[in-house]
This record gives structure tokens, sequence and C-alpha cells, in this order.
């Protein structure tokens, strides 16, 4: 195995606001994974420093990892050693590709209005339809999203309070201002635990309601998703998780999640939609695509493209994939079907 330490800035077109926003200013600062097997193929993966698990998977065959999530990140690159092995890519080793375009959406941080109103325009002449944002009790979110209306009235709106509208009286103040623009959802707006609360603010808006499983502010508040699904509390959910293996659990408990009795007597079941997010450079955010294509849920816009592609300065892989109409296709060549650019990993590594 050969690991690299790297430093990735910002596009200079969001450094400064993000650095405003509380985010690190010099960008992602991470470690880039190249994992040998003794027959010539190499997998590739970025992520989190993970040295400590070299000695887990030296000298094993990397079949021995399917769905292991103790080895994140290096699991992607086990599985892109996987699919370069039986000429597959990652997708098909999950089960079933629901699809082989992937519903993708913009992201930022909780930002001015007039700052928020360009990255809406940028976002939608790179060919996303689907905008997440920030909102916090420093910023009116009303402005916010009124600001992304008026300069993009076909951009729809996440918008993500992580829980610090705190009250369901503020959080239905909220969502019903918001109700006249073009908002998809709104996220975590109150601790997830209350689940009366949640159930108060979906009986007095038309706001689709998302809560958060994961990682993340807010994730600390989570229910038992049975008993989200249960209560109907929320309408999406959003999977943030360390690893294929949960993740794609996740997915399966909301494709259990809601049924109904069928004419003949049976039961239909119909699944929760969620999406998936999964932030870093090009290797784990294209794993994550991979993951949304297997997942049948995995039908509302995921946040696992953005960073690499828009808002780091290079996502250190060849291969230069496209947004089309709010979608990405995911890559049909063996592994993870792209290239790491060796050129940018000596530029971006920590010397």
């Amino acid at each position: 195995m050969e690991v690299f330490e790297v430093n990735v800035p910002w596009a200079e077109r969001v450094r400064e606001h993000m650095s405003k926003a509380g985010m690190s200013s010099n960008g992602i600062h991470t470690f880039i994974y190249k994992v040998y097997t003794d027959n010539g193929l190499v997998g590739i993966a970025d992520g989190p420093d993970a040295r400590h698990l070299i000695p887990k998977i030296i000298g094993h065959n990397p079949f021995e990892f399917i769905l292991d999530d103790s080895i994140w990140p290096l699991q992607i690159a086990i599985y892109d050693l996987m699919g370069k092995a039986l000429n597959l890519p990652v997708c098909k080793l999950f089960g079933p590709v629901y699809r082989n375009r992937v519903n993708v959406a913009y992201w930022s941080h909780c930002f001015s209005p007039e700052t928020l109103a360009g990255e809406a325009i940028y976002a939608a002449e790179n060919g996303f339809k689907v905008h997440k944002i920030k909102i916090r009790p420093a910023r009116d979110p009303v402005e916010q999203v009124k600001a992304i209306f008026q300069s993009t009235p076909d951009i729809q709106v996440i918008a993500d309070a992580n829980c610090t509208l705190w009250l369901p009286s503020r959080a239905v103040k909220v969502a019903k201002a918001l109700e006249r623009y073009n908002v998809f959802c709104l996220e975590s707006p109150i601790p997830q635990q209350n689940i009366d609360g949640y159930l108060e603010i979906k009986s007095k808006t038309v706001i689709p309601l998302a809560m958060h499983m994961g990682l993340g502010s807010g994730s600390d508040w989570t229910p038992n998703p049975m008993t989200a699904i249960e209560r109907r509390m929320v309408d999406y959910f959003v999977v943030e998780e360390f690893g294929a293996g949960i993740t794609l659990k996740s997915g399966i408990i909301a494709e259990m999640a809601i049924g109904r009795a069928t004419a003949s007597g049976g039961y239909e079941v119909q699944g929760m939609p969620l999406w998936i997010e999964v932030v870093g450079l090009g290797p784990m955010e294209i794993f994550g695509l991979h993951m949304a294509a297997a997942m049948k849920m995995a039908v509302l816009p995921s946040i696992t493209f953005v960073f690499s592609h828009f808002l780091y300065k290079d996502d250190l892989i060849e291969e230069n994939l496209e947004v089309k109409d709010g979608e990405v296709r995911v890559p049909e060549g063996p592994g993870l079907g792209v290239t790491l650019d060796e050129r940018a990993l000596e530029r971006y590594r920590v010397k």
C-alpha cells in the first residue's frame, strides 16, 4: 500500500465564503490510498487517516472484506480491486442496480442571500436542479431561499437546519413562510427525537420533512428509524454513514418502510425515498454514486458529487464526469471506473 497526505484547497469562487461560514479556510486535508495486489491490480481510495488499518488487510484476499465497514475508508479501494478482478463496476457488487444515472444536488453552507443567489446560478449552469443549503439562526432562512428563487426560479432548495430551529412553533413559522418558494424539503428542523414536534410541523405545512440518519450535526438526536416510520414523522431519509455495509442496510430499512394491503389480501411494500451523502475527493464520491445506484429508494438528489467536482479545486481523478439534467452517469468501467490523476496527486501532496 502507498499512502499520500494531501491538501486540496477550496475553489476560489467559494474559498472566502467557506472560511466565513466556519469551515477550514484550507479546503480538505485528507489521504489518498493506493492498494496493490500480488497479481498487479491497484485499488484507489481517499479519506481520513487510516494507516492503523493497513496491517489488518495486508496479506488478505480483498473478498474477505465484503461489506466490512471496519476498514473504512480503505473499503473503497478494496471494492475497486474486487470490481477490477471481476471486470464489473462496483455497483454490481452490491446487488441489483436500479439506475445508471444518479440524481445529485448542489450544496452551500449558510451563506448570505446574495452569495447563495450567485451559487444557485452557478449550480443551474452546471446542470443541477436542486440546491441544498444550511440555514442557521444567524441568518434569515426565508431571505436566503427567496434570493435563490429570485435568481433561479427553477432550482429547488433543500433547507437543512441541523436541528437549529429547535422549537416546533419556530419551525412551523419558517416552513409556512417558505411555502411560497420552490422548496424541495426541510431537513432536520428541530431535534429529531421530538417525534410529536415533527408531527405538529407536518400537520401545519405542505413542505416535506427529512430526517438525517448517521453522521452530521443533529444525528445524536436521531430516533430509531423504525419509530420514525411507524409514526410517519418525516417524508424522507438522509443517510450519511462511514461504510457501504451500514449505508446499504439503511437503504433496506427505507425500502421496507411503508406498505399497504392489496385488494387480493396481500401486502405491498412502498419504501421511504432517501438520498445519501458521501463527501470527499473523487474516489470517495464516485463510490457514493455506485452505492446510490444500488439502493432502490435512493431516488432523491444525493450529495455525492458536488464537493469533489465543484467545491474543491481538484477531484484528483482524470475522468471528466458531468451533471446533466440533475443527474450523473455512474462510471461503467471495472471497479470505481475512474483513474487517479497522478499529476494532481503530486501537486496537492503534503511534503
